[in-house]
Parts: structure tokens; sequence; C-alpha cells
């Protein structure tokens, strides 16, 4: 019988700070309970904080090179969190154990300073400056038959239909919030983990693609003259364009984390994070399916809320299925070669009685 990789993983994961003896407590000693106290905070991989510790290494490095200094405020603000969430996480694994909320607090840590190093990483690959890659997708987007600005001219005509898209194009964020708490919640550890290893992915390789075909996104270079007016889209679509030229003209000078704004155009990591969202929502009840048409949504919005090429969204889109079909692959070679069996029954050879010898 095979085991549900997830469940399995998910009952390893869930206490991974308690060893074969965590029950007796009487004869622990100090040098095991520090082990359990750094399993606790690292489970489930020590690669997931050793990534966070190479990204934070290199965004110093490359900020010193580059003359930028990060505000502080927001540096401590953020530093702060995510040691309380990892105070949290250890309380829930070695004080009290609680595998569901050490779950939510953990991941949340690592999410929330991996995002960090990374948001700042994405804004140092901008000082790269290499040639913006507006004309050539915008070629592409001919060569496939879209009027980007006919779309946009048609979301001006009806704000019934672009104000609802750009609400749900604003709740990819709070989404990935929603996938911590409700994978923690049903104990699905282990997709919720797989759910942070995309994430990561996902955001490296947008960011690694942006740094080399940088753009500065179809509001800026199409200059529509009809668009939604008075709605969150247009403020999402422009408000990184003074920090992108800062960076490329080599005049920012300080970079706050609070004003970090999204420059990637090509590919749109808005439309992968929605597949990697409706995918990771999709086992919790009644979430799920209202989950998979409001991230449908947000790939449909993507092109006017977020101020995406068309190309954007469908190699954003591509990306996010191929991630979910590799860590499909994976999982079914991973349950291939586990399998469940019962323990073999002792055997013991049946002899026939006998009478004992009274001989001598």
């Amino acid at each position: 019988m095979l085991l549900d990789e997830e469940r399995w993983a998910g009952a390893r994961e869930a206490d991974p700070a308690a060893g074969p003896s965590a029950g007796s407590t009487a004869d622990a000693s100090a040098g095991s309970h520090l082990r359990r106290m750094s399993a606790g905070l690292a489970s489930p991989g020590g690669e997931f904080w050793a990534l966070v510790a190479v990204l934070i290494v290199f965004d110093a490095l490359w900020l010193a090179a580059a003359g930028i200094r990060l505000a502080p405020t927001g540096l401590l603000a953020m530093s702060g969190a995510v040691a309380v969430l990892l105070g949290l996480a250890l309380l829930f694994s070695a004080v009290k154990p609680e595998p569901k909320l050490r779950a939510m607090a953990l991941s949340s840590a690592y999410l929330a300073a991996f995002t960090t190093a990374a948001a700042v990483l994405h804004y140092l690959s901008a000082t790269l400056a290499l040639p913006f890659a507006d004309p050539a997708l915008a070629r592409f987007e001919a060569a496939l038959a879209f009027d980007w600005r006919g779309w946009v001219g048609f979301l001006a005509d009806h704000p019934d239909l672009s104000w609802p898209l750009a609400l749900a194009y604003h709740t990819s964020g709070p989404q990935v919030g929603l996938v911590v708490i409700a994978l923690s919640a049903m104990s699905r550890v282990a997709r919720l983990w797989a759910y942070a290893r995309l994430f990561t992915l996902a955001l490296l390789a947008a960011i690694a693609v942006s740094a080399v075909f940088p753009a500065i996104g179809p509001y800026a270079y199409y200059a529509p003259q009809a668009y939604p007016q008075g709605h969150i889209e247009t403020v999402g679509a422009l408000w990184h364009l003074d920090a992108l030229h800062a960076l490329r003209d080599g005049t920012m000078s300080t970079l706050a984390l609070s004003e970090i704004r999204g420059l990637v155009t090509f590919p749109s990591f808005h439309a992968c994070l929605a597949v990697l969202t409706a995918w990771a929502l999709a086992p919790v009840p009644v979430i799920g399916p209202l989950a998979l048409l409001l991230n449908a949504a947000i790939i449909v919005a993507t092109l006017g809320a977020g101020g995406h090429y068309l190309p954007d969204v469908v190699a954003g889109t591509v990306m996010g299925m191929v991630l979910v079909a590799f860590h499909g692959i994976r999982r079914r070679r991973s349950l291939g070669g586990r399998r469940l069996s019962l323990p073999a029954l002792p055997t013991r050879e049946i002899r026939p009685v006998t009478a004992p010898s009274t001989t001598g």
C-alpha cells in the first residue's frame, strides 16, 4: 500500500524536535535539549535558511559596491518580525509542542526572510541597466494578435469589470498568508513546505530573467490615451518607474524596504504565483475551488491591473505550471520508492510432540 507523501512527510515533520526519547525528560541531557531546539527551528531542511543567509551576504556586498544604503527602520522591523516568528516556532516545538502552530510560525518566518532578501536582490539587479526589452515584448504581443491598448480601453469603458479584476489582483499577497494558515491547520506540512520551495524557485527565476530582460511595462511604453481612471491598477502599473530609473542611473542612495515595488515585467510573477497558490489550496475544502476561480481572475487581471504584456502573463503562467508539474514528478518518484509493508510475522518450525525419554 502506497503512503500519501504529504501526510507521511507531514507526520514526520510535524514535531521534528521529538526524537525516540522525547517523552523521557528525566534523563535528557543539555546537549540533546539543544539539538531538539535547533531541529525545531531548522526543519524541514537547513537549505532554506542557508539560502537566506547566502542572499543576505550577496545583497550586502552588492549594496556596498553600488553605494546604496539600506534604510535601518524597515530592516529592523522585518528582522524583529522574523525573530518573533522564530521564537514562536521554538516555543511550539521544544517548549510546548504544537505542530500546527510551529509549522505556521516557521514557514511565515522563512517566507518573510526570503522575500525580503529577494526583494533587495530584485532592486539591485536593476542596476545592471541592460537594454529595455519592451520593443521585443511588444512585437511578440503583436505576433500573438493581442491588442493591449484595446483591452485596456475596454476596461476603461467597463469599470464594473475593471474594479473586481483589480481587487482580485491585489489579493495575491494575502493569499500567501492564507496558504500558510490553511495548510498548517490541516496538518499538510509537506505541501506547505513544497509551496515555499516552489515560491522560492519562482521568485528567483523571475528576478534572474527580468534582470536580463528589463522592461518599463506597457502603460509606460504604449502610453494609452484611454485607461481605467481612479482605480488601483493604474497606480500599480506606474509606481515603479521612479525607482527603476534611479537604480539604472545610479542616483538611488538609500533603499527603504517599505518602498520596494515590483520591477519585474517579464515574466509575470503574479501570474506564476496565482498558479502556485491555486495548486497549494486545491485540497482545502470550500476554499480550494474558490481559490482556483480567484487566481484565474488574477491571471486575467495581470494584463490591466498589473501593467503586463501578454507574453509576460503567458510566460509566468507556464512557469508556474512547469514548477507544479516538476513537483508532481518528484512526488511520484518518491512515492514509488516508499511503500508501507506490514512486518513479517516470525515463523517457527513445527516439531512433533514426543514424550520425554525415560532412559538414561
